[in-house]
């Protein structure tokens, strides 16, 4: 049984890590086809994360406000433009 749970781990632990190289991919070609709609969306991502800084804090649990502020900073630095990457050929 342990050996099961440490391979499902493993499996889904490459899952994740390829899902976020997929995003990273996809990031850095939107931000080649339409630069203009990636910068308001990083704006975006910016006045949502904010907007969650300086709320009242809500009854909900502490650790679901830290999650909910790891996503959001998370989504704020995948948006952001990599100006090293402009100039590369695809």
């Amino acid at each position: 049984m342990p050996d099961e749970i440490r391979t499902s781990k493993h499996d889904l632990i490459a899952r994740v890590a390829t899902l976020e190289l997929l995003v990273a991919d996809l990031i850095d070609l939107l931000w080649r086809i339409d630069p203009s709609a990636m910068d308001r969306l990083a704006k975006e991502a910016d006045n949502d994360l904010t907007i969650q800084n300086s709320r009242i804090a809500l009854p909900a649990g502490e650790h679901q406000r830290m999650r909910l502020f790891s996503v959001l900073q998370d989504r704020r630095r995948k948006l952001q433009h990599r100006r090293g990457k402009q100039g590369e050929a695809a």
